[in-house]
C-alpha cells in the first residue's frame, strides 16, 4: 500500500505526539507525588488527574476531527467550471485574484511561519522562573494546541464545505483546483495554530511577570506579528479568504489566552453584590 504525502504527515504527526505526550506521564506521574504545599506558589496550579487525561482526550479527538477533513471528496469538473468569483462577497473576493504563481511560494512561507510560532512558546523556558515550572507549561501548551485543532476540525472545516479561492482562480493549474481539501477554506487551521501558539506565549510570560502592567499590551501585539504573518500568506497563497483568516485569528488568540487563563491562580475571580433601590437584586462580576 503506497501512502500519500498528507498521508505521511497525519502518521509523523500522530507519532510526534504521541511521544511526546508519553514522556509527559512519566513527568506528571512524578510531580504528582509532591506535597500539595508546593502547589500554593504555582501560576498554573494543575489537576494532573484532570488536565494530563483531558490532553490525551483532546489531542485523539482532534486527530479524529483532522482526518475527516482531509477525507472529503475532492470537487467535481462540472462544479468547478461553474464557479464564478463575482459571486463571492466583495470583502472576499480580492483572495480569489492572488498572483497564482506566486501562490505556492506564499503557502511555503506560511508553513514556515507556522513553525516558528509553535516554536515561540519553548523560548519561554529561557525565562529562569517559567523554566522551574517547565512540565506545567508544556502540558499546558499541548491542551492549547489540541483544543485549537478541536476547534478548527469540528468547529468549521468538518462540516462547512467552503471552497478555496484558488479554485476560482482560472491561472491556478486544473491538477490544483481538483486536488483534494478544496472545501476547507473555513476557517485557516494555520492561523489558528499560529495564533494559539503566539498568544499562549505571551500570556503565559505575562502571568509570570505581573510587573509588566499595561506593557502586557506590547507582549500581545507582538504575539500577533508572526500569527498575522501566517493568515497573510494563507492568503497570498489563494488557500483562504480574509474572513477564513480573521476568524483563524478570532479563534487563536482565544484559546491561546483562555485556556492558561482558567488555570490561572488567581484568588475569587467571581464576585456578588446584593443591591436595593428602586429594585432589589443582585450584580454579579467576573475578573479577568
Amino acid at each position: 500500500m503506497k501512502l500519500t504525502l498528507i498521508d505521511m504527515h497525519s502518521i509523523r504527526f500522530l507519532v510526534q505526539k504521541t511521544v511526546l505526550i508519553l514522556l509527559l506521564i512519566y513527568v506528571f506521574s512524578e510531580l504528582s507525588a509532591e506535597k500539595k504545599d508546593s502547589l500554593q506558589h504555582k501560576i498554573y496550579p494543575l489537576n494532573y488527574r484532570v488536565d494530563i487525561p483531558l490532553t490525551f482526550a483532546t489531542t485523539a479527538t482532534a486527530l479524529w476531527g483532522l482526518s475527516i477533513v482531509r477525507a472529503k471528496s475532492p470537487l467535481d469538473s462540472m462544479t468547478i467550471m461553474g464557479l464564478d468569483a463575482n459571486e463571492v462577497n466583495r470583502f472576499d473576493r480580492s483572495a480569489t485574484r492572488r498572483d497564482a504563481e506566486f501562490a505556492p511560494t506564499a503557502r511555503s512561507i506560511s508553513d514556515v511561519t507556522l513553525g516558528i510560532s509553535q516554536a515561540l512558546p519553548f523560548l519561554l523556558f529561557l525565562d529562569e522562573e517559567i523554566r522551574q515550572d517547565w512540565s506545567d507549561v508544556l502540558l499546558l501548551f499541548f491542551q492549547t494546541q489540541a483544543i485549537t485543532g478541536n476547534l478548527y476540525s469540528w468547529g468549521g472545516a468538518a462540516f462547512i464545505d467552503r471552497i478555496r479561492p484558488m479554485v476560482y482562480n482560472p491561472d491556478v493549474p486544473w491538477d490544483q483546483r481538483t486536488e483534494a481539501r478544496n472545501r476547507n477554506a473555513f476557517y485557516s487551521g494555520h492561523t489558528s495554530m499560529s495564533t494559539s501558539a503566539c498568544f499562549f506565549a505571551a500570556k503565559v510570560y505575562c502571568d509570570y511577570h505581573p510587573e509588566l502592567g499595561n506593557r502586557k499590551y506590547l507582549m500581545y501585539s507582538l504575539a500577533l506579528i508572526p500569527a498575522a504573518t501566517t493568515g497573510f500568506f494563507r492568503y497570498k497563497g489563494l488557500k483562504h479568504f480574509p474572513t477564513d483568516v480573521i476568524t483563524g485569528l478570532i479563534v487563536g488568540a482565544g484559546t491561546g489566552i483562555l485556556v492558561p487563563h482558567l488555570h490561572k491562580r488567581t484568588g475569587p475571580n467571581l464576585t456578588v453584590v446584593p443591591f436595593a433601590g428602586p429594585v432589589n437584586g443582585l450584580a454579579f462580576s467576573y475578573k479577568f
